[in-house]
């Protein structure tokens, strides 16, 4: 594994860069601050390898391309109550004047430099990340101690493993923000990138943006990606959902897919949470960019962010989301890179 020095955080922090390498001459390039993917270079049908991975600009925090948590999504109102105790978390956006919490909030993940460290895999080469997230955090209750490992295997696929304990009940929340487009340097927008999701329901969104409990069936609605199709179909391309994938047993089990025909790049999704936030980046715009200083724009790139449905911990009939003492936490996702026949 090639570890680097990498640079600074604006605030001074140093940050360290590892390079895990794949089969084919795939290559991925991760910071120990907020997990950041730098590069993912997977190889096209000519066996040209380019970067498909895209992060928001490193020079700022920023959740995109970064580990999120301790409550990925959105929390309504920064609030929640445990064991009949209310919690009221500083709040960092407010859509429609409703104040939420978005990604954990300023304190989030994402803006932490991780202890990092090279561990052995039988599948590839692979990196441990590590925090503790103390107790009062982000107005999160609970000493959090957490656990990333990295494995990018000689099939390239990229594993994302986690696991966390705490020594107070505590909502959690985990996903990955990285951003895909398949197209390569050709940075086309993914508006012909064909998607399919292995999920017949999602929970619509009321104002706000805040889940409003209930759970819809996709068929006949722009959101049924049970067959295959371009992102750019319906909507304009304009989504930014949480799907209820078909597999809520806790089993690693397909839950996504995307083919990129110009290039023969393909990708699967697979994951042990219940739920997937599919935002197609429609949102995106110049006043941003990624990791290496280029303005974005709409359809710049897509997320599949695996996890629980948005505000679980406050929707008492969906999946419970909080961790308690003496439980271990454990969640995994792959995406797995190949080439269309």
């Amino acid at each position: 594994m090639k570890v680097a020095e990498f640079g600074k955080t604006s605030d001074g922090r140093a940050i360290t860069s590892y390079t895990l390498t794949g089969g084919r001459g795939a290559e991925l390039e991760v910071l120990d601050y907020g997990g950041k993917v730098r590069r993912l270079s997977v190889p096209d049908r000519q066996g040209i390898c380019e970067n498909i991975a895209m992060s928001l600009d490193f020079s700022k925090p920023g959740f995109g391309g970064s580990l999120i948590g301790r409550y990925a999504n959105r929390l309504a109102g920064g609030k929640f109550s445990i064991d009949g105790t209310e919690y009221s978390l500083p709040t960092n956006i407010a859509p429609d004047g409703m104040p939420c919490l978005l990604h954990g909030g300023p304190a989030g993940f994402h803006d932490r430099v991780w202890k990092a460290r090279p561990v052995e895999s039988a599948d590839g080469e692979a990196l441990e990340l590590k925090l503790t997230s103390p107790d009062g955090e982000g107005g999160f209750p609970g000493n959090l101690d957490v656990t990333c490992v990295y494995t990018f295997t000689r099939e390239n696929t990229w594993r994302i493993e986690w696991t966390a304990t705490t020594d107070k009940p505590t909502p959690i929340n985990f996903t990955h923000h990285v951003y895909f487009n398949l197209s390569g340097e050709a940075r086309r927008p993914v508006n012909e990138t064909v998607v399919a999701i292995a999920a017949d329901g999602y929970t619509p969104t009321g104002p706000g943006d805040i889940t409003t409990g209930a759970i819809d069936n996709v068929a006949g609605t722009p959101f049924d990606f049970t067959a295959p199709h371009p992102i750019g179909e319906r909507l304009s391309g304009a989504y930014d959902k949480n799907w209820v994938l078909r597999s809520q047993d806790g089993s690693l089990a397909f839950a996504a897919s995307a083919e990129d025909a110009s290039t023969g790049r393909r990708m699967e999704a697979w994951t042990t949470e219940k739920g997937m936030q599919f935002y197609s980046g429609f949102a995106l715009n110049d006043s941003l960019k990624d990791q290496f200083g280029r303005p974005l724009f709409p359809l710049a790139a897509f997320a599949f962010e695996t996890q629980a449905h948005p505000d679980s911990v406050n929707k008492p009939d969906w999946p419970n989301t909080v961790l308690r003492p003496g439980q271990v936490f454990k969640s995994t996702t792959e995406y797995r890179f190949g080439i269309l026949p």
